[in-house]
């Protein structure tokens, strides 16, 4: 038996309702005062773990990249987590380390002060945060010493330095309405199948629910695996176009991950035919075969857009643009 395939099995065993983190410090200077904090990245986003290497800075001037630095031959852009995070640059120190990571196809390295431990963590235990706008924490616990440890949204943190500012820096509060986006284009309204958008990131289910829409599909809302498999009891004996007709989740949640989402699914006798696609950005083999072996009819990486696209109008037997027949 592989690797993979024991870690799987482990996952399923206990209903997908565990992961683990990389837990470490960051020190952080808010509101003129500095603030050390606890904060956790998913171990099965993390590649390894190294000591603060040499920098190459870039012409680049984007609040956050510090530069460039090689990992055995390879070049990886290196964030400094504290910027990233809407703090002030400060000076390197020796003693600081590099964490690291791989998802969604993109590798990078963020700075963090010191790495802790490894903990376990069970996804029910896992809170979601405060409120989603303008945050780049997607879950928070607590931990035996009373004290909070933060679970960071790191897709978002990338994207926003990929494609600029687009809400407020974490842990700071709104200065007003300095920021306003501007309106979207207007979408036809869809008439194709209705499809359940589960993920915990407000931001994310925007962006995948507008390209969703633009390819006529009709999508209703869920933030966590709870809310979703409440949704679905509730629209059980729904028929032609009111039924959902397929569910599209995330794996990483808060209160009910993808996982066990799909298990607590499948066991039901109502709902146990209603297919689901896994739409993460957990891209390892292991995390794969979790899903699949649940029951999820595909999984697919987050910034595969296209891929996700083909997987649903083959499980449904149409695209989003032509309706359904009766």
């Amino acid at each position: 038996m592989t690797r993979d395939t024991d870690i799987a099995k482990l996952q399923i065993e206990i209903g997908g309702s565990f992961f683990e983190i990389i837990e470490f410090s960051l020190n952080r200077f808010v509101q003129g005062r500095e603030v050390k904090g606890s904060y956790g990245i998913n171990v099965a986003k993390v590649r390894e773990v190294v000591r603060l290497p040499a920098i190459n800075p870039l012409a680049s001037k984007i609040a956050g990249v510090a530069g460039v630095f090689e990992l055995r031959g390879v070049p990886i852009p290196a964030v400094d987590l504290a910027v990233a995070l809407g703090d002030e640059p400060r000076h390197p120190e020796k003693e600081r380390q590099i964490i690291v990571t791989e998802f969604s196809y993109k590798r990078a390295g963020f700075i963090v002060d010191s790495t802790r431990r490894i903990r376990r963590i069970s996804w029910d235990k896992v809170l979601p945060p405060t409120t989603d706008s303008g945050t780049f924490i997607n879950g928070m616990t607590i931990k035996d010493d009373g004290e909070f440890l933060f679970i960071l949204d790191l897709e978002r943190i990338l994207i926003q330095l990929e494609n600029g500012p687009q809400s407020n820096q974490a842990g700071h509060p709104q200065q007003g309405n300095q920021q306003q986006q501007a309106p979207a284009a207007r979408i036809p309204e869809p008439k194709g199948p209705l499809v359940l958008l589960v993920d915990d990131s407000q931001f994310i289910r925007n962006g995948v629910k507008q390209t969703l829409m633009r390819q006529g599909y009709r999508v209703v809302e869920a933030s966590d695996g709870v809310e979703a498999f409440d949704l679905l009891n509730s629209n059980a004996g729904a028929v032609g176009r009111d039924k959902i007709q397929l569910v599209v989740s995330d794996v990483e949640m808060p209160r009910m991950d993808g996982l066990s989402f799909t298990k607590k699914v499948r066991d039901s006798e109502e709902l146990s035919q209603i297919p689901i696609l896994l739409h993460t950005s957990l891209s390892g083999r292991a995390n794969q075969s979790a899903g699949i072996a649940v029951g999820a009819n595909g999984y697919v990486i987050k910034n595969d857009i296209k891929t996700l696209l083909e997987l649903m109008k083959e499980i449904i037997g149409t695209d989003g643009l032509h309706t359904l027949s009766a």
